[in-house]
């Protein structure tokens, strides 16, 4: 498997030009030239306007105009930067490394998901689960949007600022700064060790703030997405960014460079000339060095040349000087800072520690990816390799929820239960932590097909023989028992499906207790959810609050399916029949769902919680209905359909 990651891993470098995650790939190189006809077309006018005596002094400085280039093309692949030595040693380390840091090093790096799934166990333990997301579903994705580009941006400026000011990490990030000329593959031109601070700093901070984030709103990370890239850094990459690794020089407005890093402000930052060492260290970003002094902006071309100084630009040689002499040069300055035999090996032995933690550390969050990097929790909607991999980082509990299609009234949905149960099924599996979900069952006990019996007097009912449903759930946890799962928990919307889940739980719990499975149904989360003494204390009367599409089960469904499955403009109702309705679904309202489904998911919770820490029991007798035909009053009566 790693060296199945490391082939990946370095073709996906080498291809970057395919790819779009990566900052080469071609649309973005693509949009980089048609933004280099701006600044050709600006350098020609300014040369013109100069020959005639009306130069813009507000654009382009008459006395440092940029060369004329002799056509477009001539400027943009200017062959004596293309073919520059510099640019030759930056293609050849571009596939090297390609091998190296993005085939074998990184894979020992922890990553962003990683980390913010961390903060939000820690956060959960030491606070206890947010019940109640204080932001909706659309409102966390803008955020974590939002939050995923100013944090990557500052953990970005932050760690580039330490690289330019402390002496080890510069001597590693001085190979990124020894190139003459600058072109689009000088982004790659970075030492290993320059990459994995960069990389650790950045899951670091980016991941505490997704945690804290994901811990407060209920959500776990997900970004506005185009190309599964996040907006914000697709857009920065199409909008010139190869730029700022070429000598096309293209200036933002003196307003916005101090907003937006240009391609010009980061050239800038490539200059050998003393006044601009340290300056523009933003990514997209240019407020950040405002913030700290570091801000350089033009306010005409600036003719350039680039490499560590003037006197020698590039002193790496050959491949094996980029990869050792920033070694070496670390260690002089180690032994030149720390004369001191012991305090020298403290440092280093610090440094080792540190190196040996962030390696222990990557290797074990790796290995626990799949725990920490789960797109959701909806089983249906995971990879079997995905499941596989949750189960081995102790995903050992699937909820297993039924719903059904049902009449519920003219105004509501058929498939009102399905749409509620897979809201709080899920809910309840991120509170429980290492819980999944399983697809909603829809079809279960409705009443008799035959005779058009309960609800299947009305038409869009399915129903299915009591038998049947058992069937399909005994053969559903018997499925999650043969691929190693150890909790079995089910959990029914509708009032039909509570026998046959008891009778198939307890038959099943009878048979494997012996193998410490706990299969269970969560009855409380229907039986004991005290949703009609919480309305009848707000002032609700049992009639106005009733028994089936009323107050209760319609709110929900405003809240679970933002009012989409929910038309009271719909008055029809066939002649001959009853409109279904047990309460006035008139009252319903998104809050009062909220309140709802937050009453059930708790009543769920507190029973699957007393479940998971009671021994596993053979089921006593007195407790429930047995498939045999044994029957045990279970004391519990229905209270909403």
């Amino acid at each position: 498997m790693f060296f199945e990651e490391i082939k990946v891993n370095t073709l996906g470098q080498w291809m970057a030009v395919a790819l779009p995650e990566h900052r080469i790939y071609g649309l973005y190189l693509a949009t980089a030239i048609i933004m280099a006809f701006l600044a050709y077309w600006r350098i020609e006018k300014a040369h013109q306007d100069h020959h005639h005596g009306d130069g813009d002094e507000a654009v382009l400085s008459t006395d440092t105009l940029p060369e004329r280039p002799r056509s477009f093309l001539a400027f943009v692949f200017d062959r004596r930067v293309f073919f520059h030595p510099s640019a030759i040693q930056d293609l050849k380390y571009f596939f090297v490394n390609g091998f190296v840091y993005a085939g074998i090093a990184s894979q020992f790096l922890f990553t962003t998901q990683g980390v913010a799934w961390l903060i939000h166990g820690m956060l959960e333990t030491a606070g206890g689960p947010v019940t109640e997301p204080l932001i909706s579903n659309v409102v966390s994705l803008v955020l974590y949007t939002l939050l995923a580009a100013i944090a990557v941006d500052f953990a970005v400026f932050f760690t580039h600022r330490m690289q330019h000011k402390i002496p080890l990490l510069w001597h590693f990030h001085s190979v990124h700064h020894s190139a003459e000329v600058l072109t689009p593959l000088t982004l790659y031109r970075l030492h290993p060790v320059d990459l994995i601070v960069t990389g650790l700093t950045v899951s670091l901070l980016t991941g505490v703030a997704y945690g804290g984030l994901f811990y407060l709103t209920g959500e776990a990370p997900q970004e506005m997405t185009v190309f599964g890239l996040n907006i914000i850094f697709m857009l920065f990459y199409v909008f010139g960014y190869n730029l700022r690794h070429s000598h096309v020089w293209l200036a933002y407005p003196q307003w916005l460079s101090r907003i937006l890093v240009s391609p010009a402000q980061h050239q800038i930052h490539h200059s050998s000339d003393p006044k601009h060492f340290d300056k523009n260290m933003g990514l997209i970003f240019a407020f950040w060095d405002g913030l700290f002094g570091s801000l350089y902006i033009p306010k005409t071309y600036e003719k350039l040349t680039f490499g560590l100084s003037r006197d020698n630009p590039n002193p790496f040689k050959s491949m094996s000087d980029i990869y050792l002499m920033p070694f070496a040069w670390a260690r002089r300055t180690l032994r030149n800072d720390y004369a001191d035999p012991l305090r020298r090996r403290a440092v280093q032995g610090g440094m080792a520690a540190v190196a040996v933690a962030v390696i222990a550390g990557g290797v074990w969050l790796d290995g626990r990816k799949p725990g920490f990097h789960l797109p959701t929790l909806m089983l249906a909607d995971l990879t079997w390799t995905e499941a596989h991999q949750a189960l081995e980082n102790g995903y050992e509990t699937v909820i297993v929820p039924t719903g059904g299609v049902e009449q519920n009234g003219p105004y509501v949905t058929l498939g009102k239960h399905n749409v509620v149960i897979a809201e709080t099924a899920r809910q309840m599996a991120q509170s429980l932590g290492k819980t999944l979900v399983a697809p909603v069952m829809a079809y279960v006990p409705e009443g008799d097909i035959d005779s058009r019996e309960g609800h299947m007097a009305f038409t869009g009912t399915l129903s299915v023989p009591e038998p049947v449903f058992e069937d399909v759930l005994e053969a559903t946890a018997r499925s999650l028992r043969a691929h190693g799962f150890r909790n079995v928990l089910f959990v029914g919307d509708s009032g039909s499906s509570q026998a046959a889940q008891a009778r198939v739980a307890a038959d099943l719990q009878a048979q494997w207790a012996g193998e410490g499975m706990r299969v269970a149904s969560i009855d409380d989360y229907y039986y004991a959810n005290r949703q009609t003494d919480f309305l009848s204390a707000k002032g609700y009367s049992l009639d106005d609050i009733g028994r089936h599409a009323g107050i209760r089960d319609t709110s929900e469904l405003i809240y679970a399916s933002s009012g989409r499955d929910v038309r009271f403009e719909n008055r029809y109702i066939p002649e001959g029949f009853q409109p279904g309705i047990d309460g006035n679904p008139g009252l319903s309202s998104r809050a009062i769902g909220a309140d709802m489904v937050r009453l059930k998911v708790e009543a769920g919770l507190a029973q699957i919680r007393a479940v998971m820490e009671a021994p596993v029991t053979i089921p006593a007798a007195g407790e429930i209905v047995l498939r045999n035909g044994q029957r045990i009053d279970t004391g519990k009566t229905a209270a909403t359909d």
